[in-house]
């Protein structure tokens, strides 16, 4: 047994011990050294009141039921009749008649010597008034015969007496005609006035500490709860140390009426009845709340309400007065039973929890002892009107103080747990880092394997791919690419949180800020429903900072308010504080939970959005922008309101004097001067267009004509043809007009940006048909490109290095020229397919002919080596050909045709011959043989064809229409939707949807005639 074991249930015993003692000698016991009271006489006078002694006036009393006896001289002689004898203290109720509930005591006391006297009056029921040789000395109510002039009261009171005579006449009038039983039922206590004061400011003392104590501890548990607001015991402790300490105040000594001395008697005994039913209801809440387990809900919301109800009716706030309805000793036992009950279970509840062994159970021994203590002492005081003085409340005291010690020890554990945890949180934080740093760099290098041959694929190194292989590899691209930047992303995070990170601070102007929130501002998700705002002046002082890493935190931050701002305003201000540069980013988006603004700043964390449930992003952006505001020399802050935004702050160092600034930092100064510069006027003409030796054309845009020229002097070098425009508007009309393999774009352009050129660009052209390259100025800007699917292909940082230009130009001319390479294989296998349908429809006709007609014969086979020889050329297939080609191929067949079906088959053009394009071979041809074979042929009296070639716009406009017999509903759909095997219609339909911005539309109808319209893109220069 260990010896804080030892010391508890040491303790414990000796409470045990204390308790039954202390009942048995104030309720039964008696010193009889102390003279008593006899027949109406005590005599004191050999004591001597030495060490602040006081005596109690026990014994019998002269006692004058249902009179109240005024006491002057001979008074009492003529009531001789009516005088008895009364044991004090006790109850009158066998001497008193109901309808005179009032009485006169009178006790003679000889004292050893003259002089001052007091005498404490602990309870009188229920209205007292006090005479000492013949005057009044004190008074608890107004004791009277009359029921009117009768007001209650039963309070202690202290009354003095100065007596020349060594013999005081002691004389109380007592009523209670409220309450049927009465007199004098707590001992009076008598002695020299030094010795009642003391004892008075003694008992005061004592209360005051025990309220104090209470207090003190109510306090500490709810400023404990309203920290935390986590445990419901501890503000459930504090309310009943609260309640506790009231009801220590309305008792004993009564500080209450000292404090407030308008209660009133009436009301501080309600206030009393009151307050210990809370109590103890509080206490039972807090019981269920600290020992949930053990305790059973229903029964205890059943004695909560069973305290409720008498804490309410019989309290100051009272609706009825019971005592109407029952009498006072029937409530006493129902307020001794209920309180009773609820001690018992609230006992068994503790001793369960006791015996399994809970966390601090030897705490628990010091409550249950001291609880079981107390409601013993409490029970014997309500029931038998016994004295206990403050030894109860100092039990109970006792008791809180091992209830504060439980809950402290639990605390502790609580902590220590939670050090452990966090100990071992730590530790696993920083294998969690090594393990991300590991498998980051594990996983760069299987990344960039799969990168490198799916670039090498797309770029045609092993082959031509048809169009959905080609999207296919291009998406798995697109996405290892983006795992690579997820990759990079946890790599720079290990790095910072190391300290590795790359910084070079050097003095930089706003102008960054402004750049980087106009280029963001194209790439909102809603333009219409969030404003991006910069309220930053480029000409304030410059920052110390790493140009590169400000960007970075700028782009964490206003990324960060886009993903969580659905509509309303994103501003961007600046101005100077104290030799730092204040910078805001306030949104007015949802908001942050004042629980999550000291977390957001955790690496991984992200802040659950109920509304958007398809979050992306590991949380780092937040985290990477502290710890880089920290690096450069500055602090970052966040207010948020939840539902109004949310605004992050922070600084970064201003130029000190003396600083070196780098040529690079020179010319960026220079070039965001505001102060006019005289320079020799440089004139700058677009469109510009330089030829180069390979084949082929790019096109560069940027509203900036130096940029422009640099940019174009880089192309040149490379060896490509460029041709360089400074806006969007005429970037779109050189595409329309040329024949363009390559588009590099700037973001930030005035009137129709790089992102609203891309999305037109997209409309006419896939990604392999027109590749672009956006420049910002931001690298990290691609996440949102991508996460917007703007169309680009690519991006590219300011400032632009070579070679990475030319990484990425040729990538992208190699992946187109492998497109159109799997698109003419792709063309060539369909034109193998219909080659051999034509020959032998062509033969039988020519068979047909030599039985009926030789010289059509001989025309037909005129026209059939002519096609043979212009068109049929085994060796190299021509899956793309000219439109005029294509039309001579039609007529050749058609001019066969005719001779075959000679009159039944009347031909006519319609053909514009400025119109011109590219048309996958046997197109035209097999569309009009349909019409020949199964619209015309199965006609009777046969028909007409019509071909129509015209130009429309940019397009040409191609319409093969006859007025056969017709197709029927369904038959149309199956057609359109492949679901039909006729090689004559499919096989062109499946060509056609090859060509980028072609259509193909069917019409038709039975008895009628059919009409195809096909629709393709003219040739440009």
């Amino acid at each position: 047994m260990t010896n804080w074991k030892k010391i508890t249930l040491s303790l414990s015993a000796i409470l045990i011990l204390f308790t039954v003692v202390y009942v048995f000698t104030v309720s039964g016991w008696k010193n009889p050294e102390l003279p008593k009271a006899e027949k109406g006489t005590l005599d004191v006078s050999h004591l001597t009141f030495e060490d602040n002694q006081l005596i109690t006036l026990d014994g019998e009393w002269e006692f004058y039921p249902g009179v109240l006896i005024e006491p002057r001289p001979l008074a009492f002689g003529e009531y001789q009749e009516e005088k008895k004898f009364i044991k004090v203290p006790d109850k009158w109720d066998e001497y008193i008649e109901k309808n005179k509930p009032y009485g006169t005591y009178r006790l003679i006391i000889k004292t050893p010597f003259a002089g001052n006297f007091g005498i404490k009056v602990n309870m009188i029921g229920f209205s007292s008034k006090m005479f000492v040789n013949g005057n009044e000395i004190g008074h608890s109510g107004n004791a009277s015969e009359n029921e009117e002039e009768y007001i209650f009261g039963n309070a202690r009171y202290n009354a003095f007496v100065n007596s020349d005579e060594n013999q005081l006449e002691l004389v109380i009038h007592v009523s209670s005609h409220q309450v049927t039983t009465g007199g004098i039922l707590r001992p009076i206590k008598f002695g020299p006035v030094e010795n009642i004061l003391a004892n008075r400011d003694l008992f005061k003392v004592l209360d005051a500490i025990v309220f104090s104590g209470y207090l003190i501890f109510g306090l500490i548990y709810l400023v404990t709860y309203l920290q935390q607001r986590k445990n419901l015991y501890e503000l459930y402790f504090s309310i009943f140390c609260f309640i506790q300490g009231f009801y220590t105040a309305a008792i004993n000594e009564r500080l209450l009426m000292l404090i407030f001395p308008e209660i009133g008697e009436r009301m501080l005994l309600q206030w009393q009845l009151m307050t210990i039913h809370l109590s103890v209801l509080f206490f039972l809440l807090f019981v269920y709340s600290f020992f949930t387990q053990y305790a059973n809900k229903k029964m205890i919301m059943a004695l909560c309400l069973m305290l409720l109800v008498p804490a309410i009716f019989l309290g100051p706030f009272r609706p009825i007065k019971l005592s109407d309805f029952f009498p006072l000793i029937f409530l006493q036992v129902l307020v001794v039973a209920l309180i009773g009950i609820a001690y018992c279970y609230i006992l068994f509840v503790l001793i369960k929890a006791y015996r399994n062994k809970i966390e601090g159970s030897l705490y628990i021994i010091n409550v249950v002892v001291s609880y079981a203590c107390y409601g013993i002492l409490l029970g014997v005081n309500l029931l038998f009107e016994v004295e206990f003085g403050g030894a109860p409340l100092f039990i109970f005291l006792f008791m809180v103080i091992g209830l504060s010690s439980l809950m402290s020890y639990r605390s502790q554990q609580a902590f220590r747990k939670v050090d452990e945890l966090t100990k071992e949180l730590l530790h696993f934080d920083s294998l969690k880092d090594d393990f991300l740093v590991k498998t980051s760099h594990e996983l760069r290098t299987p990344l960039h394997v799969i990168l490198n041959l799916s670039k090498s694929i797309l770029e045609g190194f092993l082959g031509p791919l048809k169009k959905e292989q080609q999207e296919n590899l291009l998406l798995i691209h697109n996405v290892g690419r983006r795992l690579a930047t997820l990759v990079e992303n946890l790599l720079d995070a290990g790095n910072i949180k190391r300290g590795e990170i790359h910084n070079e601070p050097a003095p930089t102007s706003l102008q960054v800020v402004g750049d980087i929130i106009a280029e963001m501002s194209y790439l909102l998700p809603d333009r219409k429903s969030v404003k991006l705002i910069n309220h930053t002046d480029p000409s304030l002082p410059l920052m110390y900072v790493d140009e590169n890493r400000l960007k970075q935190i700028l782009f964490n931050l206003i990324h960060n308010s886009i993903k969580y701002t659905k509509q309303g305003v994103i501003t961007v201000t600046a101005e100077v504080q104290n030799n730092y540069m204040q910078i805001s980013v306030e949104d007015t988006g949802i908001g942050i939970d004042e629980e999550n603004l000291t977390r957001i700043f955790s690496s991984f964390y992200q802040v659950k959005n109920h509304h958007d449930r398809n979050q992306n992003g590991l949380g780092l952006g937040l985290s990477i922008a502290k710890e880089l505001v920290e690096l450069s020399g500055g602090s970052i802050s966040v207010t948020s309101t939840k539902g109004e935004g949310s605004c992050f702050t922070f600084t970064i160092p201003l130029v000190e004097d003396g600083q070196k600034i780098n040529e690079k930092t020179e010319k960026t100064v220079v070039l965001h001067q505001t102060a006019p510069i005289e320079q020799l006027p440089v004139q700058y003409h677009f469109p510009q267009s330089v030829e180069g030796e390979k084949d082929y054309t790019i096109l560069i845009v940027d509203d900036e004509p130096p940029n422009l020229k640099i940019l174009m002097d880089m192309i040149v070098s490379l060896g490509y043809t460029v041709i360089a425009v400074d806006n969007g508007e005429s970037a779109l009309e050189v595409i329309q007009q040329q024949e363009i393999d390559l588009v590099i774009l700037d973001l930030m352009m005035p009137n129709l940006s790089g992102f609203d050129v891309c999305q037109q660009l997209r409309k006419e052209f896939d990604l392999f048909d027109l590749p672009v390259i956006i420049l910002t100025a931001a690298g990290q800007i691609t996440d949102l490109i991508h996460s917007l699917q703007i169309g680009a292909n690519d991006f590219l940082q300011k400032p632009i290095i070579l070679d990475e230009l030319k990484a990425r130009v040729e990538f992208l001319l190699s992946m187109k020229k492998s497109a159109k390479e799997a698109l003419v294989n792709e063309l060539t296998m369909y034109y193998s397919q219909i080659k051999p349908h034509f020959l032998y429809n062509t033969l039988n006709t020519i068979i047909g002919l030599t039985f009926t007609d030789t010289k059509q014969t001989r025309e037909a086979l005129v026209h059939l080596a002519t096609y043979f020889r212009a068109k049929l050329d085994f060796t190299s297939y021509r899956s793309l050909v000219r439109l005029e080609d294509e039309i001579e191929l039609v007529q050749s067949y058609l001019e066969i045709e005719k001779i075959r079906f000679d009159e039944r088959l009347q031909v006519e053009y319609d053909i514009d011959d400025t119109a011109d394009a590219i048309i996958p071979l046997m197109t035209i041809q097999p569309l009009v043989e349909n019409a020949v074979q199964y619209g015309i042929a199965m006609k009777g009296n046969g028909g007409t064809v019509k071909l129509s070639i015209n130009k429309v716009d940019n397009q040409v406009k191609i319409v093969v229409e006859d007025n056969g017999v017709g197709i029927s509903k369904q038959k149309q759909l199956e057609l359109m939707q492949g679901r039909n095997s006729r090689v004559g219609f499919t096989n062109p339909f499946k060509k056609l949807k090859l060509i980028k911005r072609s259509s193909f539309t069917l019409e038709s109808e039975e008895g009628v005639g059919t009409k195809i319209t096909i629709l393709l893109p003219g040739v440009k220069k």
